[in-house]
């Protein structure tokens, strides 16, 4: 797919998608109950980014300076790595809440693609 046909590379489209969807929640509990949801995941999946962002670079410079012997090399891997897998939980849980939450709605599918030059 082609940069330029990536609906969601601009963020007021992302926001305008979100808001959408948030639009047809009746009961304002399950409305902020998806935003907070959405918030939610959207930092944890920043997070997740950043810890393996961190661990390649930590393994990349272990590997460059041949210095995995150390002991200190190898404790501070071991926290990257905890770290790293920390995040990728707390993401793969906030996905799985924010799947479990849709799952609820009895709203229709934004189709954001199809409607996005009439409606934005």
């Amino acid at each position: 797919m082609n940069v330029d046909d990536l609906w969601f590379r601009d963020p007021a489209n992302a926001r305008a998608y979100i808001r959408k969807i948030a639009d047809q929640i009746e009961e304002p509990e399950e409305m902020m109950e998806f935003l907070n949801a959405c918030n939610i995941t959207q930092a944890a999946l920043a997070c997740w980014l950043f810890e393996t962002k961190r661990y390649n670079l930590l393994l990349q410079s272990i590997c460059i300076k041949g210095a995995y012997d150390q002991v200190e090399s190898k404790i501070e891997l071991k926290d990257a790595w905890n770290e790293y897998s920390i995040a990728s939980e707390e993401f793969q849980f906030a996905k799985e809440k924010l799947k479990e939450i849709i799952s609820k709605l009895h709203i229709e599918p934004v189709l954001f693609r199809k409607t996005y030059d009439k409606d934005l």
